[in-house]
């Protein structure tokens, strides 16, 4: 079971109303639900929303309303209606554990293939209250905690997962599954578990940097660092997922270790040839391999110098006679 919670800063009784109304198929006694209410039809009820809110004093970002959303899986035991009336079960306990005085009204929805879940607009103070009703963080998750309890132990046959009350490793593990479920009944995996998915595989069957930044270019995905951080782009939507957000950090710890070797090949290789300087000499600077013609080449120049200097000899004679 999942409970949302969503704050209003506007007198947007009516807009939530009918949103809630029309995605409602409305083909059941268990798809409607009030709490303090004395109308049923539309009109009636946002007027006495409206007329309720009037009792608060204005004050900068005050909160008009809440918008907020019950939601339970579907069960392999029950049909839909069995699902539906126990959850308008689970909506009235709710009610009057969270918010008593208040004025609700809420529309049941049953369009997912996975879920059912009711949408619930509350007024932010109680009947003729002139403040808004204080509720704690605190005080709003030990009520979620206790009405998961409920259903856990009144409705065992809802099959429901304990999300609320768990751990958090264990909450994460709990929604993987539950994203493992949506997966195999043919719906969409969050954009996260698959940019994870995606890049899982890419570090699996990439063997050289170049290879794996080409097939991230393929899979429209750009590697970014942020000081020692390792993240990844989705360029479709310039969603950014970081690399320990993802749960690859070992994954791309692997694929740098296979990495890590060429680097060092190409590093000695280098080394080795600042030692051998020789071997980076054009062509036309290479040293010759015969050690007889680097002597013949130095007889020459010798010889060369010897007849210069017999030359200027003879030349010096000549003018002195």
């Amino acid at each position: 079971m999942i409970i949302k919670s969503m704050s209003r800063k506007s007198k947007s009784f009516s807009q939530l109303f009918h949103y809630m109304k029309n995605g409602s198929s409305r083909n059941s006694e268990y798809d409607f639900f009030t709490q303090n209410l004395y109308t049923s039809n539309a009109k009636g009820i946002t007027r006495e929303f409206l007329e309720n809110s009037r009792w608060i004093k204005a004050r900068q970002n005050g909160n008009y309303l809440f918008h907020e959303v019950i939601s339970i899986t579907k069960s392999k035991q029950l049909n839909l209606t069995q699902e539906k009336e126990r959850l308008f079960e689970i909506v009235r306990y709710y009610a009057k554990s969270r918010c008593q005085h208040n004025l609700v009204a809420g529309f049941l929805h049953d369009e997912k293939s996975n879920n059912i879940h009711f949408h619930l607009m509350i007024s932010s103070n109680e009947v003729g209250d002139h403040h808004n009703q204080r509720l704690t963080k605190y005080s709003f998750n030990k009520i979620k905690q206790e009405t998961e309890k409920y259903v856990i132990e009144k409705y065992p046959e809802l099959e429901q997962d304990i999300i609320i009350n768990a751990k958090k490793d264990k909450q994460k593990e709990v929604l993987s599954k539950k994203a493992w479920e949506i997966k195999r009944k043919g719906g969409r995996l969050e954009k996260k578990e698959r940019i994870t998915d995606a890049l899982k595989s890419l570090f699996k069957s990439c063997r050289t940097k170049a290879e794996l930044f080409t097939q991230l270019d393929n899979q429209r995905i750009e590697m970014y660092n942020r000081g020692n951080s390792i993240g990844f782009i989705t360029l479709d939507d310039g969603k950014k997922y970081r690399l320990k957000t993802l749960g690859l950090v070992s994954e791309f710890n692997a694929i740098e270790e296979i990495l890590k070797p060429n680097e060092q090949q190409s590093t000695k290789a280098r080394s080795e040839n600042k030692q051998r300087p020789g071997k980076n000499k054009p062509e036309n600077q290479q040293e010759p391999s015969d050690k007889s013609e680097v002597h013949k080449r130095k007889d020459e120049i010798k010889n060369s110098r010897d007849k210069s200097s017999e030359n200027n000899k003879s030349n010096s004679t000549d003018k002195d006679k």
